[in-house]
């Protein structure tokens, strides 16, 4: 099983190495010395607690002085008294009897206070000016956020200061409230004290402290989670039992020049689909697993100098002859290293775009990539030259045929109803993979990889028109699989079916309408274009149905449907969104926008 990447910047498998005496403990002896770890941390926790408790309450309360508390009564009395603010706050000035002074007074520890007036400027209001009608916040976001599970507990009472609102029945849709989480934050303390011992005194790992069972939580878990996690949110408690020393190879950052440590560490922070890869993604909730690297290289260094391509400049590696081949020396061994590291993600990268990458002239790049992979060394399962290889393939093609994929999809991708992306080992052909179960094809952040057999195969166009496969069966052309269109993004004229991908939008703003607010064009639109994409809280039917009170309450309603098929989820643009959430809803005949479902 490969190795789950952390939130931390470190993998399972980092500390397997580092307490070789762990393995010398059994189970039942491990367990009796982390109880006896936490039973010591326990009770040196309670033996000062109680003490350090009473000594912050005592300088709270500080010294009293005789008489302050009729002082300070006496204070208030003045403050309360109508009479005394109305002589004492506000004045008449005999030059303009028609415009009142503010007095501001402050008072003293002694309750001696001090008046002042305060200039002010009149302000006239006009007559005919509206009020702003009633509006509700909704911040800006820029992708949806997978909300789902709201029902479980409600985190606030919306309109609780309005009495019309009907409380109880919306209180009827959820388990609990959010502040009843049973959350001990000394206990938390004591936790990560007794882990941090086992670990640093006792050289227990932390695979072996899990295995203990003793800590209700793990002390790692994938993204925001993990004992580990909950102890860089907080400010550490300092009591003499205790230190702020970080457990010995828990979590470490990798060094400056370690390019592949620390591309690893964020690895887990990223969207693993391909049309996304967003950082922190709030949409996607599927992590990345394992580790860079690994890849072959299946393009030689001839095929990329014939292939078809504009010369990137007048350093190009299109325009370098053989005999440039031994003039180039790299001095910094990093440089290098630099770019094995980015071959080992992506071996069939063009020099044009390492060059980018590495800061360094193409032809160069050309001339190391052309040590590092010689031609011969190349992976290249169809060689056009290797006749033998061919007429051996044509002898057993019967033999090796593969099984005929059955897909039960509308080719109407804006029906689709997304699956759990399968995780599975092996090559998708097995009941043990979802999208084989269901005869679906396999999506871009599921575990088998672009080249699996069951991924859709996307297009084949230069120049995606109205007959290309994709934009037919309403869905994006996608990145890595949809290559001759530059869906990528790789030149200055990228795939026109990538605006979404792209976030290519017309500009919009947002202004008074018949209805309320509405969006109308910042520039000159045309048919087809794109407006932007209609985001919000993505909630389940469930949700939904539980925020049916809050929307009869305040009469707005923008959930949207993903389309007819899908019912399970919807989206809600009422607490965020973007301009699109006003765009207002228009009969066939008057509408000059329309709605489409794409992925």
């Amino acid at each position: 099983m490969e190795p789950i990447l952390l939130i931390d910047g470190t993998e399972e498998r980092d500390l397997s190495n580092l307490e070789p005496q762990s393995s010398e403990y059994t189970y039942t002896e491990l367990r009796e010395l982390g109880l006896q770890i936490y039973k010591e941390v326990w009770k040196q926790f309670y033996e000062w607690e109680p003490g350090e408790c009473r000594q912050i309450i005592h300088a709270l309360a500080g010294r009293r002085v005789p008489g302050e508390r009729e002082k300070y009564n006496k204070m208030i009395d003045q403050l309360l008294d109508p009479k005394a603010f109305h002589d004492s706050e506000m004045r008449i000035d005999l030059e303009n009897p028609n415009q009142p002074l503010p007095i501001v007074t402050q008072y003293d520890a002694e309750g001696q206070g001090i008046s002042y007036p305060l200039e002010m400027n009149e302000i006239s209001v006009d007559p005919t000016f509206k009020a702003h009608p009633p509006y509700e916040s909704c911040p800006p976001i820029n992708q949806s956020i997978w909300r789902w599970g709201l029902c479980e507990a409600v985190a606030f009472i919306p309109y609780g200061d309005e009495e019309e609102f009907p409380v109880m029945e919306y209180l009827d849709q959820f388990q609990s409230f959010a502040w009843e989480e049973d959350f001990d934050p000394d206990l938390e303390m004591i936790q990560i004290e007794t882990a941090r011992r086992l670990h640093n005194t006792w050289n227990i790992s932390i695979k072996n402290i899990d295995r203990m069972r003793i800590l209700p939580k793990s002390q790692r878990e994938p993204y925001k989670k993990g004992l580990l996690w909950q102890r860089f949110q907080r400010d550490f408690l300092r009591w003499p039992g205790g230190t702020e020393d970080d457990m010995e190879g828990a979590c470490f950052q990798p060094a400056v020049d370690d390019l592949p440590r620390r591309l690893t560490s964020v690895l887990a922070t990223f969207c693993p689909n391909l049309n996304c890869l967003r950082t922190r993604c709030t949409t996607h909730l599927h992590l990345h697993s394992g580790s860079f690297g690994g890849g072959r290289p299946q393009v030689t260094n001839q095929s990329m100098r014939l292939s078809e391509g504009e010369p990137c400049g007048e350093e190009c590696f299109r325009l370098t002859d053989e005999s440039y081949m031994d003039k180039v020396y790299w001095e910094n061994e990093s440089d290098r290293k630099t770019l094995k590291t980015i071959l080992s993600i992506s071996p069939n990268l063009f020099p044009c775009q390492l060059a980018e990458l590495c800061f360094k002239p193409c032809r160069e790049v050309f001339v190391q990539r052309y040590h590092m992979f010689h031609d011969h060394l190349v992976y290249d399962d169809d060689s056009a030259d290797d006749t033998d290889s061919h007429t051996k393939n044509n002898r057993t093609r019967g033999k090796t045929r593969k099984r005929r994929l059955i897909f039960e999809e509308t080719s109407d991708h804006s029906e689709f109803v997304p699956l759990e992306p399968c995780k599975h080992k092996g090559p998708c052909e097995k009941e043990l993979c979802g999208c084989y179960r269901r005869k679906r094809h396999c999506q871009l952040a599921c575990w088998c990889g672009i080249n699996c057999d069951r991924q859709y195969r996307g297009c084949e166009c230069k120049r995606c028109l109205s007959t290309c496969p994709c934009l037919k069966s309403n869905r994006e052309c996608l990145p890595g699989i949809c290559h001759k269109c530059d869906a990528r993004g790789a030149t200055n004229n990228p795939c026109a079916n990538t605006k979404l991908q792209r976030n290519h939008i017309k500009a919009v703003e947002i202004k008074r309408a018949k209805y309320g607010l509405g969006a109308f064009a910042a520039q000159d639109m045309k048919t087809g274009d794109f407006i932007g994409d209609y985001v919000g809280n993505l909630l389940d039917s469930a949700d939904v149905e539980g925020l049916t009170p809050v929307t009869e309450y305040n009469g707005r309603n923008y959930f949207f449907e993903f389309s007819r098929e899908n019912t399970d989820e919807m989206l809600d643009a009422a607490p965020v969104g973007n301009a699109t959430r006003f765009l207002n809803h228009a009969s066939a005949e008057r509408a000059n926008c329309v709605a489409r479902g794409e992925s």
